[in-house]
């Protein structure tokens, strides 16, 4: 009597499938989650049938500015898909990797795909602004509009901005404009604006104040800051006079930038200050300097 051969042909038949099951069910379960709490093959299938959004959070992980790897050329590709389909974050997420180019052809488009948004939210009004204030790319200059856009940014609290606009006022003389959106920036710990800060109350004889954000910031690391608080010490102005003093912040300040105009008047300084030193006073200076470390 011949056996039957029909239960072995079934596993013959089944055997492919069951192996693609539980191959497909250990890459699903292995993968990670992605941004939305969906598997990350999930979002990969999508968006290689097209799904607009998954192709967006395809992109997110090559992309620096977001949180991921330095390759903008991934990034854009996935995109590149989602914009051409409308997506608004794949939209200004392009723009922002084009305009970080240097070249005027992504510039442009960067500028072109920021115009696009039809309802533009203050950072990307920020954004619009820079190239109307500089001719960035090959848009032309135009001072009025892109005052316009940095003011508005900086009155719907985009903080780049509030920075941006009263560093302008500043510039322009407007002193006390300047110091009511420098001070915004001053409050969260921006050593710059902090720095800006000093110079305004100095400069319209508030010493008290502008010594105390000269501190804040040279606290901080401000190379800036630190120099001009060696100078003072120096001389005696607006505080008393401490060689010693004068001598740390001139020390900490020669650590700042490479190539910035502080770290090149504190090299000069420096020699300069250790001249008119006794020793205690350079031993004193250097303690100081060592025992530094930068407010948080």
């Amino acid at each position: 009597m011949r056996k039957s051969t029909g239960g072995v042909r079934a596993w013959y038949v089944l055997l492919p499938v069951i192996l693609v099951v539980a191959v497909a069910a250990g890459v699903f379960f292995t993968g990670k989650t992605g941004p939305t709490g969906e598997n990350e093959w999930v979002t990969f299938i999508k968006a290689n049938t097209g799904d607009a959004q998954a192709q967006y959070l395809s992109g997110l992980p090559y992309d620096k500015r977001r949180g991921g790897i330095d390759d903008a050329a991934r990034a854009s590709g996935w995109y590149e898909k989602a914009a051409a389909q409308g997506h608004m974050d794949a939209q200004i997420a392009l723009a922002d990797l084009y305009n970080d180019d240097k070249g005027v052809a992504n510039r442009d488009k960067a500028f072109a795909l920021y115009k696009a948004v039809k309802a533009p939210s203050p950072d990307i009004k920020r954004k619009l602004a820079e190239f109307y204030l500089t001719g960035r790319g090959s848009v032309p200059k135009d001072v009025e509009i892109g005052e316009r856009l940095l003011r508005e940014a900086a009155q719907a609290g985009d903080k780049a901005a509030e920075k941006a606009w009263g560093q302008r006022l500043n510039s322009a003389g407007d002193r006390e404009g300047a110091k009511l959106w420098l001070i915004k920036c001053a409050d969260r710990g921006d050593t710059q604006c902090l720095t800006d800060m000093a110079y305004l109350f100095y400069n319209t004889g508030d010493q008290p104040k502008a010594i105390s954000y000269f501190n804040r910031a040279a606290d901080r690391g401000n190379a800036d800051a630190q120099i001009r608080l060696s100078m003072l010490y120096f001389n005696g102005m607006a505080v008393k006079k401490d060689l010693a003093v004068a001598y740390k912040w001139a020390l900490l300040a020669r650590k700042g930038p490479k190539g910035s105009a502080a770290v090149s008047e504190a090299r000069e300084a420096v020699p300069f200050i250790e001249s008119r030193l006794t020793p205690d006073q350079k031993v004193e200076g250097q303690k100081q300097a060592d025992a530094f470390k930068p407010a948080s």
